[in-house]
């Protein structure tokens, strides 16, 4: 039987990116009998695959037969980050963001239909959760809310349409408050902190089989539609303890446009206001370092 034509056929292009994919989400090398049934194909087919990425430098075959991913993907990785504008000296940020912190950092592009994330710390723990390099979100309300808030009406309102009737005003609301204060603030809702941890670790889970990104989309879904609602300039002046899920600020480019998404995760059932300002603070000084448009990174 050829198991190619099974449930997870592929046109040969889409088979050559799973492979690369799922040696990507590997902490060790991978035989080609370990490469196949991962993704249900044939042995012969990924040995096929894997002798030609081998041959061009995109995997590296081990002395005992095993693959990695291959040194040439390196400087492919660093122009596709330049291309997409990636600010200078983003990873070493997002680490001095994350001790900061001591929580999560990421940075995502926003763009006419997902946020990706370019970037990810994950501090002391997975948080922001689910997230990893490379992990993109369906442009849906609050995904990319950082964004947004400096696109035109037109944008701002099918971006808003998204939402569920009953949450667009307060939603909006958040989006002025980034305007005018450079940072959104999100609570925890209905979800506890439990409920997001063991989500992220199936996303986790899920990010090694490269044959279950359908499924993993939809849990990312999950997770980004159970987060709180966003909280308002009283909320974040008052003296009161708040459930925190995740902050957001922009980043704008060279152009003064806001292009990028800076997100911290604490997901803490009880923020006092001066840690909420510790939070602010450390986000957005970090957001105003890496603008590109300050000439500070140029």
């Amino acid at each position: 039987m050829d198991r190619d034509k099974g449930a997870t056929a592929s046109p040969p292009t889409d088979r050559v990116v799973a492979v690369i994919e799922l040696l990507a989400g590997r902490d060790e090398a991978c035989t080609i009998a370990e490469v196949a049934d991962a993704l249900g194909l044939s042995r012969s087919t990924v040995g096929a695959v894997l002798s030609s990425l081998d041959a061009h430098g995109w995997v590296r075959r081990d002395a005992d037969l095993r693959y990695r991913l291959g040194a040439r993907l390196a400087s492919i990785g660093e122009t596709a980050r330049s291309a997409a504008g990636v600010p200078p000296g983003l990873d070493a940020a997002l680490a001095k963001l994350s001790a900061q912190v001591d929580c999560g950092a990421a940075l995502g592009v926003v763009t006419a239909t997902e946020m990706t994330f370019l970037a990810v710390d994950a501090g002391r723990g997975r948080l922001p959760a689910g997230i990893t390099v490379g992990t993109g979100l369906p442009l849906r309300a609050p995904a990319g809310a950082a964004v947004i808030a400096f696109a035109d009406q037109a944008r701002r309102r099918a971006w808003l349409d998204t939402l569920p009737p009953e949450l667009r005003a307060e939603t909006a609301e958040a989006l002025e408050l980034i305007r005018t204060t450079g940072v959104g603030m999100w609570g925890i809702g209905a979800a506890d902190p439990g409920m997001l941890d063991v989500l992220a670790e199936v996303v986790e889970h899920l990010g090694d089989d490269p044959t279950r990104n359908a499924l993993r989309g939809r849990v990312l879904d999950l997770l980004g539609g159970i987060s709180g609602r966003p909280y308002g300039a009283d909320d974040l002046a008052s003296a009161r303890a708040l459930p925190v899920s995740y902050l957001v600020a922009p980043v704008f480019d060279a152009d003064g446009r806001a292009a990028w998404e800076l997100q911290i995760g604490p997901l803490r059932s009880a923020v006092g206001r001066d840690e909420r300002a510790h939070y602010i603070e450390s986000l957005t000084r970090t957001a105003r370092e890496l603008d590109t448009r300050t000439g500070v990174n140029a």
